[in-house]
């Protein structure tokens, strides 16, 4: 059985800051988890892919994101938003890695895991990396002007691959919703 996915990136799309000095800086973006459970209700599997090089920084371990990310799908949860994951890039961006985005091997073992059909699919993301992905993958890209993408620059670049742009999580999700 194969299943279509939403595939969601962490900071500046579901939590903030982009760039946190501690984990427990971290804190949800008004209204994603109300995004997410509308996901859920439509049947989406939402794995969170990240690249997290505050790890290779040593800001913090690996050990101890993957936990804070199991409180975080745990409060998700309660409030009817399922999400999987986290599919975690460690390194530092200058660092060149097969996991980091917008190559496509995090969404490959994603969907490995959970019978996940990625044409059908799609990424939401706040740089033109996310969406890149997708493209990749041979699914929808979608940009949310959160996080990096408040910029034009940004916009501008993940234009030309980009499926849809909105400004809210909430706005992308509705028009994931009428695609099907």
């Amino acid at each position: 059985m194969t299943r279509r996915a939403v595939f969601l990136d962490l900071n500046g799309t579901l939590v903030m800051p982009i760039k946190p000095e501690r984990l427990s800086d971290l804190s949800l973006i008004e209204g994603a988890d109300q995004a997410i459970a509308r996901l859920s209700r439509a049947g989406f599997v939402c794995p969170v892919v990240t690249v997290q090089s505050r790890i290779a920084k040593n800001l913090f371990s690996e050990a101890e994101f993957r936990d804070w990310f199991r409180n975080f799908e745990n409060q998700l949860k309660t409030r009817g938003a399922n999400i999987c994951g986290p599919y975690v890039c460690p390194h530092h961006f200058a660092e060149p890695c097969l996991c980091k985005k917008p190559n496509t091997l995090l969404y490959e073992q994603a969907a490995a895991d959970h019978g996940i059909d990625l044409r059908g699919s799609f990424t939401i993301g706040d740089t033109a990396a996310d969406v890149g992905a997708a493209c990749r993958f041979g699914g929808h890209g979608c940009l949310v002007r959160t996080g990096w993408a408040v910029g034009n620059a940004v916009i501008e670049e993940a234009a030309e691959y980009a499926a849809c742009i909105a400004d809210s999580l909430d706005e992308v999700v509705t028009w994931v919703l009428t695609r099907g």
